[in-house]
């Protein structure tokens, strides 16, 4: 079985940065300059047969428990997407795994005594962001609830998103399931997961993975509903063979007719496929499950957001103290979308935040997330206000009729901001006007800096002019007819540091993959006219592409030389085009020279949890470089103390100031 096109991308990234290329972010975590632009993840999916189903056989659970655990540590996966889990099953496997594992969700019925289809994953490796559950019936947010097409058992999906640990950019979500065995009630589950990932996945270039026991081969309409939406089969996209692929095996082997291929685990945004295997262990004969695990080892890009959540380490305070225990204003701010604020009033209900230090920054962008229940009490008009000194506000942002279509939904808002404050203030009013309830509010301020650039292009078709390749929209494209190549510029108007490249190519506006720019430098420049290539593509067939880099430069150029796979085509399709960077601030990097882990900063006081949670270990800045005309004050010990050194420039080496690996806390201004 073939596809006529895959969405997989390999880069070849190649970055020139003065002697070295520093990948630096502003954001918590650190890359090294010799470092991959890519991570690696191991995943699994793995019905293990639920706790019951073969009591007195030679493969009842206590007999093949060992089995399990065994194959299990035999791939060692980062995440497995288990089906049919009882609780007992579960805990026996967090207890005897060789890896530290931890699970999320609940049963189908919504508590702890039947089936699940849990995630587990590492918890050494990984931090859940977000996760929930829903239900594949007519009402998904109803625990324990049927399909109108299946009222055998309920069904249900769990997902969840990760960060891992050992670099904070790397960001992935999981949604692990178990369908029914109706053929309506499939064709039901998949049009639902597909829609609830376009309400739970926010970011269009954030690798996505969909695993579980679908109880549907290759040829039906549930798997096709999957494989013909944006997601692709990554047993297809490997060029495996239908030949013996049975994952269901009834504890005989997978030649064993009416098996088929039943377990599967897509994806979206993945960059390359390492290996994918269906695991067939046994021990003498007797095998851990009826069904035998997918394993899949892939390499994801690096698409984590571009700065931290600056709603961290603040003051909260609001407008109503009323709040029950638990669910005070402060848990719209602790990084849990488990949590939530509740306050008994709907109207003109305010939240602030203080920033910690007296640091001010110009948010231009900022998260909210639903809580668990009463949809009624979701905030559907607000308005965001900034202030320096917690009396005056200014009006920065204004919303009316949101709606949040799910709990636990993730809706990001994007605005025009470059004034730096201190507090900002959201005053918010519910559907009902009675009562009024946020589980997380997160506040960022990375800017596109192509948006306030100055766009020109080799050409532009009518109704499809260069600047539409920068007005936030994904309805809109620039695009440029005739030959190759094709470049579009950007002027920024000074000089700015850019950390990061998103390229938005045709599919990602719903065009045909085939017309997706494959071959594409981005490059750098401080006078318009000498180009340097930060970022160098020659066979690219995703739909988004993230590159991150550390420049410093005036111009940017997209500069296309093949801009698509489609025979013959040679016109320039992109939806958008964005740079993110800082026009002030500092880059500090862990070697002289300007080498090493980069990672810039903008205006702020910093202390030494918020310099780690940046990325930047204690003691291990050793050259900066200054931009915008900041100055930058390094201090020896932590909260602003001990010896002190001011720079106003670049330098190369702080060992000249004695002052080599010293720095425990920083201020921009």
């Amino acid at each position: 079985m073939k596809k006529s096109k895959m969405k997989w991308i390999r880069l070849a990234l190649a970055a020139v940065f003065m002697t070295s290329l520093s990948v630096g972010m502003l954001s918590a975590n650190k890359v090294h300059a010799t470092g991959s632009d890519e991570y690696n993840v191991k995943l699994m999916s793995f019905n293990i047969r639920n706790l019951h189903g073969d009591d007195g056989t030679v493969n009842s659970w206590d007999n093949r428990k060992g089995r399990a655990v065994n194959v299990i540590n035999g791939f060692g996966p980062d995440i497995i997407g288990m089906q049919e889990a009882f609780q007992t099953q579960i805990d026996y496997f967090i207890s005897n795994l060789n890896n530290s594992y931890a699970s999320i969700g609940v049963s189908r019925f919504g508590n702890t005594t039947d089936e699940y289809s849990n995630i587990m994953y590492r918890t050494d490796k990984f931090t859940v962001l977000e996760s929930g559950q829903f239900w594949l019936s007519d009402t998904p947010d109803v625990p324990g609830s049927y399909s109108s097409y299946d009222s055998t058992w309920p069904r249900v999906a769990t997902w969840a998103k990760f960060q891992a640990k050992g670099n904070s950019r790397a960001v992935f979500y999981y949604f692990n399931t178990h369908f029914s065995l109706v053929e309506a009630a499939k064709q039901q589950s998949a049009n639902l997961i597909i829609d609830r990932i376009k309400k739970y996945v926010t970011a269009d270039n954030v690798p996505v993975f969909i695993g579980g026991d679908l109880n549907s081969s290759e040829t039906t309409a549930a798997y096709s509903i999957i494989q013909n939406s944006d997601f692709e089969d990554t047993w297809v996209q490997a060029g495996k063979t239908w030949t013996d692929d049975s994952t269901g095996h009834g504890w005989t082997d997978e030649t064993d007719i009416p098996n088929e291929h039943i377990d599967w685990i897509f994806h979206r945004n993945g960059i390359r496929i390492n290996s994918i295997a269906i695991d067939r262990y046994s021990e003498n004969g007797l095998y851990p499950s009826d069904h035998y695990p997918v394993e899949l080892n892939m390499d994801i890009p690096l698409t984590g957001e571009p700065s931290p959540d600056r709603g961290s380490g603040g003051t909260v305070s609001a407008l109503y103290t009323d709040s029950p225990a638990g669910e005070e204003a402060a848990k719209a701010f602790d990084n849990s979308n488990k949590t939530k604020y509740y306050t008994p009033h709907g109207t003109n209900v305010w939240l602030q935040y203080r920033f910690a230090n007296g640091s001010e920054f110009a948010i231009n962008r900022y998260k909210l997330t639903s809580a668990n229940d009463y949809p009624e009490r979701d905030p559907q008009s607000w308005t965001l206000h900034g202030s320096n000194d917690g009396a005056n506000w200014t009006t920065v942002d204004t919303r009316s009729n949101q709606t949040f279509d799910a709990r636990y939904q993730v809706k990001e808002y994007k605005f025009s901001n470059t004034a730096a404050y201190e507090y900002y203030r959201l005053n918010m009013t519910s559907r009902n006007g009675t009562s009024l309830q946020i589980a997380e509010i997160e506040l960022y301020d990375n800017l596109n800096v192509v948006s306030t650039g100055a766009l020109t292009a080799d050409a532009h078709n009518t109704g499809e002019e260069t600047v539409l390749a920068s007005d936030g929209s994904m309805s809109t494209k620039w695009c440029a007819s005739g030959a190759e190549p094709h470049w579009l510029k950007v002027d920024l108007g000074q000089v700015n540091n850019v950390y990061q490249f998103v390229v938005k190519h045709a599919a990602s506006g719903g065009e045909a993959a085939g017309y997706n720019t494959v071959a594409y430098q981005i490059q750098y420049s401080l006078d318009g006219t000498t180009w340097t290539d930060a970022v160098n593509v020659t066979d690219n067939k995703a739909n988004v592409t993230t590159h991150n880099v550390n420049i410093f430069g005036r111009y940017l150029r997209l500069y296309i030389t093949d801009a698509a796979a489609s025979s013959g085509n040679t016109a320039a399709r992109i939806y958008e085009f964005e740079a993110y960077g800082l026009s002030a601030g500092a880059t500090f990097y862990k070697d002289g020279g300007y080498a090493g882990t980069a990672v810039t900063l903008p205006k702020g006081n910093y202390t030494l949890a918020q310099l780690q949670e940046a990325g930047i270990a204690n003691d291990s800045i050793t050259s900066l470089k200054v931009f915008g005309g900041c100055t930058v004050e390094l201090y020896e010990d932590n909260n602003f103390g001990g010896a002190k050194v001011t720079k106003t420039a670049d330098d190369a080496s702080l060992s000249d100031d004695g002052f080599n690996d010293l720095t425990s806390s920083i201020k921009i201004y």
